[in-house]
């Protein structure tokens, strides 16, 4: 049986981890197709992390490509350098998908469909159309040039959404370009569901009852709302709602990590609030399982991994109200007007007084079920993409 040789391709990326999660699902998928149908796949993976990063994935893929697998010569004192990084990168890419013949290969330029080898490059999101105060100039242009590129040198480009797919036509022009919308479903470990969250709480010392945001500090996830939202409830209700943040504070321009922590003493709210900063994935699933809800307050996304995490156990999660969130269509979901601290407030308090401490574990089966097959789906979609001439 000639099987479908599959190449997906993990870039190492400190400051975006949403980019590693995204293949790490579509790898996860793989193992909700029926024996049978993933027989028919030789999946692949080249990856530029560490090594025990790659064996947490080992029972997804059929074979790993690490650097590991170079030889002497191709490893010389000129590409060991960093500047060169991304032109080694592409050159093991290229000579390791020739070598093995794949049919497939995600995310990657379309230099080799003269092989009769398939591609198909991802772009996220075009947030910076949209908030350009969150980014300089040389930012800016360098994402209009990335994605210009992007356009440019593949045949075939992969959004997340439909809402993407809007803004692709309305920013870049793309003659002659096909367009494949693949929404990403997000991995349901269900080992983690049987475990009990007490510990988790015990060991991050929180409150019994408390809401949860896991985002990176970006600007555009929007955090200052939520404290103003906060600051609105405690003078004015005498509500005063706990919110757990996890996500890395400070990268490399720590100012808004510092504006974050100013902003906190400034509303006298640091009672309310605990971040956590990045903290492994377990831990942040099991305290999502323990929250009141989720709250997502961002003002941009492609398509909200949060929320399919939220979908996969049931969880009630508080949104802002972007097109995209709404194209999500989780039934469990509340929206607030995005640029509004007081109808977020509304909904915080709403919340806060109907829902209870989870975990409930019977709607958490019931909704494992159907995340079941929201993957499978998901995997097939892929394979569709990856049949595309």
């Amino acid at each position: 049986m000639k099987k479908n040789k599959i190449c997906l391709i993990m870039k190492n990326n400190q400051g975006w981890t949403g980019g590693a999660e995204y293949i790490k699902n579509i790898l996860f998928s793989f193992s909700y197709l029926e024996i049978n149908d993933r027989k028919k796949v030789e999946l692949h993976l080249i990856s530029f992390e560490n090594k025990n990063f790659n064996k947490s994935l080992e029972k997804y893929y059929d074979y790993l490509h690490t650097y590991d697998n170079l030889s002497p010569l191709f490893i010389s004192k000129l590409f060991k350098q960093k500047r060169f990084n991304k032109l080694k990168e592409f050159i093991f890419t290229f000579l390791t998908v020739l070598r093995w013949k794949m049919n497939f290969v995600f995310p990657f330029p379309n230099y080799l469909s003269c092989l009769g080898i398939n591609s198909a490059l991802w772009i996220p999101d075009f947030q910076h159309h949209y908030l350009e105060k969150f980014f300089s100039n040389k930012e800016i242009q360098y994402r209009n040039y990335k994605f210009k590129k992007i356009v440019r040198n593949s045949s075939l480009l992969v959004l997340s959404s439909k809402d993407s797919r809007k803004d692709l036509n309305k920013f870049y022009q793309k003659e002659n370009k096909k367009v494949f919308v693949l929404n990403f479903r997000a991995n349901l470990n269900r080992l983690w569901l049987k475990e009990n969250p007490e510990q988790t709480i015990k060991k991050y010392h929180l409150p019994e009852k408390f809401f949860l945001i896991s985002n990176q500090f970006w600007k555009h996830k929007n955090h200052l709302l939520v404290f103003k939202a906060l600051d609105y409830l405690k003078n004015q209700k005498n509500i005063k709602p706990i919110i757990v943040f996890t996500g890395k504070l400070f990268y490399g321009d720590d100012s808004y990590g510092k504006e974050i922590i100013a902003e906190i003493k400034k509303l006298n709210i640091n009672n309310q609030i605990f971040i956590l900063g990045l903290i492994p994935k377990k831990d942040q699933f099991l305290l999502m399982r323990k929250s009141i809800a989720i709250i997502q307050p961002s003002l941009f996304e492609g398509w909200s991994t949060i929320v399919e995490e939220s979908r996969s156990i049931g969880k009630n999660i508080i949104l802002s109200d972007l097109d995209v969130h709404k194209e999500q269509n989780f039934s469990r979901s509340i929206f607030f007007q995005r640029n509004s601290y007081e109808d977020l407030a509304l909904k915080i308090s709403y919340a806060f007084e109907k829902f209870r401490p989870g975990p409930n574990i019977n709607e958490e089966n019931l909704f494992a079920k159907k995340h079941k097959i929201l993957m499978q789906n998901f995997a097939k979609r892929f394979l569709l993409l990856s049949n595309i001439k």
